[in-house]
């Protein structure tokens, strides 16, 4: 091809000098590198202080890169820094450079299958330290699962390279050589982005980073040393090294590159496996059912007996657990190549490349090309990556380990030691993690989870000594499991009782903990947890309540692995549990209503559990989930626990919350909650006229380590209306610098370590608008003593109590405003609060237009409060989030949505329909934005309409400039229906009412693979339900094969969650 034919590599604007260097987040590169790929397709050019280099990220691409005689590895930007350490080591070293050739020849024979089978007894013997930490420290070690990791795998390859013991597992603090070779690659990856004129200003940070390497050199220096002047007849590398012949030029390797490639070893072979586990077993915890299967594996093919070598070779699944972690998660992110003919090469059949420009193989986009692994390629899925499928993969679907010649010649030698420990794992123990964590990346010279942590429990059956015995080979396998397992621990001050909860909204967790706050006053003491929690461990001889939900008929987050581990019990399996299940849900979600805690209650009893008392049950679509559960827990659930197991039989149901006593000071302190991250609001703006209801726009600064999609959620930890603390402060005569201390016979999420103020209390950790209980109502009857408000309390409990409590929503604290004489305790009144619940927010925003900030787009809910009072009933998270200006700071976390409700991986070949109301429209700006971004880059995309819906064009329609542009530019087509406005949208007043005029549009897109997306009121997801019911059924007739309701429905639910997602609200 004649390059004046080429096209040219789409780059973005850059900056005078710099270039684009502002594209590149200096903490978090990939993350740069891959939302420009996303944004401007399969390849980019980059230019920074005027070097150029370009990006590929498609397999067709890197198929093409991969062939040596084209192209070949140039060592350059943090690389090229490194080679102050390591010269011309094996992984620094120029294609030329003859040291690179002579230490290649030497050293494959080293990394020979017999010789890496060698080293296995070496391999487990530091897998074995890591093991019996983990058991000896016991279910309450909170693992540092990177650095634990780190320290595996760095003393491995040091005891099999060198014979060399750096006891990692043994002392608190990390070896000095892990603190060098850490800076090493933090300052050379920083020297590389740094133009050479700023060089002055980093005279410290350069003297360490020389001073780290001599360190490293002569640690290595002295290894080198000792192994000249005591010889031992191992075959390890470094004999390897110092013996080996080039069998080419019969020349030995100098001792400077015998330095070089140690160094090289220890850095590029310990940093690589550590990230392949860290992400492996995150995975593996985020998708239950994977762990599940890893772990029949390990048992069918292993047991009981201690690993040996051929097993590893034995399991074909934990193989599939480990290349499907190295496809989304390649822990060596990317490799440079470039062209090896002076004149340059065409790539693609279109794109230019001279010689001297550096082309990145960006994996992790590669490996998630969607026309190599489809629309699910964002999903941890082992199956793809069983042998059959494998070994069908195209050229450059799969490249972790780099490429040809110069690829990772250590990858025998990783892959072995990760399928031991793995297997080694998986063997000893189960393994839970925080359910909130969303990965976060931390990226060197590799990448690693940041900041995640899990927790080992030993399974069923084994102890640690018994650990012990089996990796020294003398337990074998049929071993029976130690009788009491399960034994339950001691629990001082009152029975134990165990309190398992599922939950994503938070609901489920807030139920659990007022039977634990409950469980004192009947002489119990709650041990709360969530379900994962209690996988394979339901505790015995002590009274269990389960309390959870379903989310759109699958387990909570929480629960997934405990559900998983009941559906494959054998028909054999017995469970020796006595327990209660109490579930919630919506019944508009009638397929899936109640599901999984029907589920759970009905294979715990066909396998032998003994139920306490009758399942209980809440819908939200009824209103007062919360006097449900309380009614249930106070009639059948407590009086079944004290007939089974004993009890207090003195216990009021209804007690005035007296477990909780609370001292007033008057000393100022605050507590922060843990569990969000700050961001800073940097702008806020309404978006509708004034005589409509309020709806509005603010624009968040997130923290630099948190990362979102298309689609996903803001979880807003709220503060309660300044006015609704006022009122408590002054029914309960607080001063205004009132300090609260707690202390509590029974379980509380308050804080009872330090003295808090009554203003932060009330502010952000409780709950002060949610409707009164009949728990609460019967609180206040118990400490009123006028007999005229007692009967009329008694009149609200009997006389239809949803109509006049909890359809308006009448707080606690409005029936103590309007009953002024009952003298209620402070520590009653706080006891019968929830705890604050974050509120979940659909982001509004793409990162492709910039990953650092998030919008959202919201209605203020604001109305006449139904109490009677002058009081105005205000929705908690958006009025605190309607009062915030810029400069404000504001707690939040990303939350995943479900997986179908993300845009399509494969844009250019599937359409999008968008159905909204409202502020439903809010992940769709989120889907055009990323559109116009990536059709601003250059890209073709697939068409997408929007269809929404709103009251006037000239008063809520959101976002409308903006819409029109991306309209402009091909990003979306939108059509209107405008309730009061219907003569502005050709007489459409609803949704629905469009579909149905362009019903023969819609199902062509459909036919055309399109995927379909709807958000807003449930009324908008039943109307759009509604029509594609209506449509289907009357092709179905029109091309005479007509379809009963049932079938049309079941197709439905055939597509719902894989083409059609709904994100539905109240």
């Amino acid at each position: 091809m004649d390059i004046r034919d080429s096209v040219p590599i789409p780059q973005p604007t850059g900056w005078p000098v710099v270039g684009n260097l502002s594209e590149i987040d200096p903490e978090l590169p990939l993350r740069s590198l891959r939302n420009l790929a996303k944004t401007y397709g399969e390849i980019y050019s980059l230019t920074i202080f005027g070097k150029q280099r370009v990006v590929i990220s498609s397999q067709r691409l890197l198929a093409e890169l991969c062939d040596e005689k084209r192209f070949g590895k140039i060592v350059a930007a943090s690389l090229a820094e490194l080679r102050h350490g390591t010269h011309d080591g094996l992984f620094t070293a120029q294609n030329e450079e003859q040291n690179w050739h002579l230490a290649h020849r030497v050293l494959v024979p080293a990394f020979g299958p017999l010789n890496i089978a060698g080293m296995f007894d070496d391999m487990k013997d530091i897998a074995s330290q890591l093991v019996l930490k983990l058991a000896r420290y016991g279910p309450g070690y909170k693992m540092p699962v990177a650095e634990d990791f780190t320290r595996l795998t760095l003393d491995t390859l040091a005891l099999c390279a060198m014979d060399y013991r750096f006891n990692s597992f043994y002392t608190d603090e990390q070896h000095p050589f892990i603190s060098s070779m850490v800076n090493f690659l933090r300052l050379g990856d920083a020297r590389s982005r740094r133009p050479t004129y700023l060089t002055p200003f980093y005279r410290a940070d350069d003297a360490q980073f020389f001073k780290d390497i001599e360190y490293m050199r002569n640690l290595s220096q002295e290894i080198v040393d000792r192994r000249v002047e005591h010889p031992e007849e191992k075959k390890d590398l470094l004999n390897a090294m110092i013996l080996g012949r080039d069998p080419k030029t019969r020349q030995s390797l100098s001792k400077g590159t015998i330095i070089d490639n140690m160094i090289t070893f220890l850095i590029a072979g310990h940093e690589t496996t550590s990230g392949l586990l860290s992400f492996l077993f995150y995975y593996l915890i985020k998708h239950p059912e994977t762990i599940r299967k890893a772990q029949a594996e390990v048992d069918q093919v292993i047991g009981k007996q201690s690993i040996e070598a051929h097993h590893v070779n034995e399991l074909p699944y934990v193989t599939a657990c480990l290349r499907e972690t190295l496809r989304l998660q390649p822990t060596a992110p990317a490799f440079t190549t470039h062209a090896l003919k002076k004149e340059g090469e065409i790539l693609g059949g279109k794109y230019f490349l001279g010689s001297d420009i550096p082309i990145v193989a960006l994996l992790p986009e590669i490996h998630r090309d969607p026309t190599v692994y489809g629309d699910d390629a964002d999903v941890f899925k082992p199956e793809r990556m069983l042998d059959e499928n494998f070994n069908k993969l195209p050229p450059g679907a799969w490249k972790p380990f780099g490429n040809g010649a110069r690829g990772c010649i250590g990858r025998p030698f990783a892959w072995q030691e990760a399928m031991m420990v793995a297997a080694m794992l998986l063997q000893y123990f189960d393994f839970t993690a925080d359910p909130n964590y969303e990965l976060a990346i931390k990226q060197t010279l590799t990448i690693k989870p940041k900041d995640w942590f899990m927790y080992a429990k030993l399974r069923e059956g084994w102890t640690a000594t018994k650990v012990e015995q089996s990796l020294s080979g003398s337990v074998r396998s049929g071993g029976a499991g130690d009788p009491g397992t399960n034994a339950v621990k001691p629990l001082a001050d009152g029975k134990p009782i165990t309190v398992l909860y599922g939950s994503n909204s938070g609901t489920c967790e807030a139920f659990a903990q007022i039977i634990a706050a409950d469980a004192a006053t009947h002489g119990y003491k709650a041990d709360v947890k969530t379900l994962d929690e209690a996988t394979q461990h339901l505790p015995e001889k002590q009274p269990t309540v389960i309390i959870t939900a379903s989310y759109e008929g699958a387990p909570c987050d929480n629960a997934a692995r405990f559900y998983d581990w009941l559906v494959s019990l054998k028909e054999s399996d017995k469970v020796d549990a006595t327990y209660a299940v109490f579930g919630c849900g919506h019944s508009d979600w009638k397929a899936t209503f109640h599901k999984i805690p029907n589920s759970i209650d009905t294979i715990l009893e066909a396998h032998g559990a003994q139920r306490l008392c009758q399942r209980g049950s809440a819908d939200a679509a009824k209103g007062d989930m919360m006097s449900v559960f309380q009614t249930w827990e106070d009639e059948q659930f407590w009086p079944s626990v004290r007939k089974a197991f004993g009890g207090d039989d003195a216990a009021q149901p209804t007690g005035s919350g007296q477990t909780l006593e609370v001292t007033v000071t008057s000393r100022r302190a605050s507590t922060l909650r843990a569990d969000v991250s700050e961001a800073k609001v940097l702008a806020c703006r309404t978006l509708t006229a004034p005589d409509v209801p309020e709806k509005r726009h603010i624009e968040l600064q997130l923290p630099s380590d948190m990362t979102y999609r298309s689609g996903d959620y803001l979880a807003v930890l709220p503060v309660n209306p300044p006015e609704s603390i006022h009122r408590v402060m002054v029914r309960f005569s607080l001063p205004w610098d009132a300090m609260l201390t707690f202390s509590s016979k029974s379980n509380t999420v308050l804080p009872t370590d330090a003295p808090i103020s009554a203003h932060n209390l009330f502010a952000a950790y409780v709950e002060l608008s949610q409707p009164a209980t009949k728990r609460s109502v019967n609180m206040l009857i118990e400490a009123s003593k006028d007999t005229s408000t007692k009967t009329e309390l008694q009149t609200l409990l009997t006389t239809n109590f949803d109509a006049h409590i909890t359809q308006k929503r009448i707080s606690l604290l409005d029936l103590l405003e309007q009953f002024p004489i009952i003298d209620l305790p402070l520590g009653a009144f706080i006891a019968s609060l929830i705890s604050m619940r974050v509120r979940q927010y659909s982001i509004s925003s793409s990162p492709l237009a910039d990953p650092h900030k998030c919008t959202l787009t919201y209605s203020v809910l604001e109305s006449a409060s139904l109490a009677g009072k002058h009081h105005k009933h205000l929705g908690v998270a958006s009025h605190y989030l309607s009062q915030l200006i810029p400069g404000d700071i504001v707690h939040v976390a990303v939350k995943p949505s479900h997986q179908a409700f993300h845009p399509p991986v494969d844009a250019e070949k599937t359409p999008v329909l968008m159905f909204a109301a409202g502020t439903g429209l809010a992940p769709f700006r989120s889907f055009v934005q990323e559109r116009a971004a990536q059709i601003g880059a250059g890209r073709t995309l697939a068409p997408a309409y929007l269809y929404y819906g709103c009251r006037d064009p000239e008063k809520d329609l959101l976002y409308s400039s903006e819409l029109e542009r991306w309209e402009k530019m091909g990003a979306v087509k939108c059509y209107y229906a405008f309730s009061q406005a219907p003569e502005a949208s050709n007489g459409f007043k609803h949704v629905d009412d469009v579909m149905r005029e362009k019903k023969e549009e819609l199902l062509g897109l459909w036919d055309a693979g399109a995927r379909v997306f709807v958000c807003g009121s449930r009324g908008l997801g039943e109307a759009v339900r509604e029509a594609v019911l209506e449509m289907a059924s009357n092709r179905a007739e029109s091309r005479g094969k007509r379809k009963t309701r049932e079938e049309v429905e079941g197709w439905f639910d055939g597509v719902r969650n894989e083409r059609f997602a709904t994100d539905v609200f109240d």
